[in-house]
C-alpha cells in the first residue's frame, strides 16, 4: 500500500513468537479483503511493517501499521470492520483467532505530521 503524506496514528502490534506467519497472513487474507469490501475509503491509507528477523538487543520487537488520512481511530479498529464485511459471527471467529496471536496489549500513536528540521 504506498501514501505519501504522513501518517495520523502508529499501531504497535505484538505478536506472539512463531506467529509472524499467521500474522501476516491473517492482514492480507481476512483484514485487507475486509477492508475493500466494507471500507473502500480507506483502502491504501495503511501500510504495515514487519519486525526484522534479527532484533537488535535493547529494541522492543512490534509489527507496526501506519494509518493516513483524516479517519478517527475508531474508523480502524476491528471488529466493528469485520461485522460490516463478514457478519457477527464471523467477525467474532476473526477476532478470536486474532487475540490468540497478540502478546499483549497494541500501543497506539497520534501524530500530528513530520516535523522540519
Amino acid at each position: 500500500m504506498t501514501t505519501t503524506d504522513s501518517p495520523r496514528y502508529v499501531l504497535a502490534t505484538y505478536v506472539k513468537a512463531g506467529r509472524d506467519d499467521d500474522f501476516e497472513r491473517f492482514m492480507r487474507d481476512v483484514v485487507v479483503p475486509a477492508e475493500v469490501q466494507a471500507r473502500p475509503h480507506q483502502t491504501d491509507m495503511w501500510h504495515l511493517m514487519r519486525p526484522a528477523a534479527d532484533q537488535p538487543e535493547g529494541c522492543t520487537r512490534a509489527w507496526l501499521i501506519f494509518f493516513h488520512g483524516p479517519s478517527a481511530l475508531d474508523d480502524w479498529s476491528l471488529e466493528p470492520l469485520f461485522d460490516e464485511a463478514y457478519g457477527p459471527d464471523a467477525s467474532r471467529e476473526h477476532m478470536k483467532y486474532f487475540e490468540d496471536m497478540m502478546d499483549g496489549e497494541q500501543t497506539v500513536y497520534a501524530l500530528d505530521g513530520e516535523t522540519a528540521l
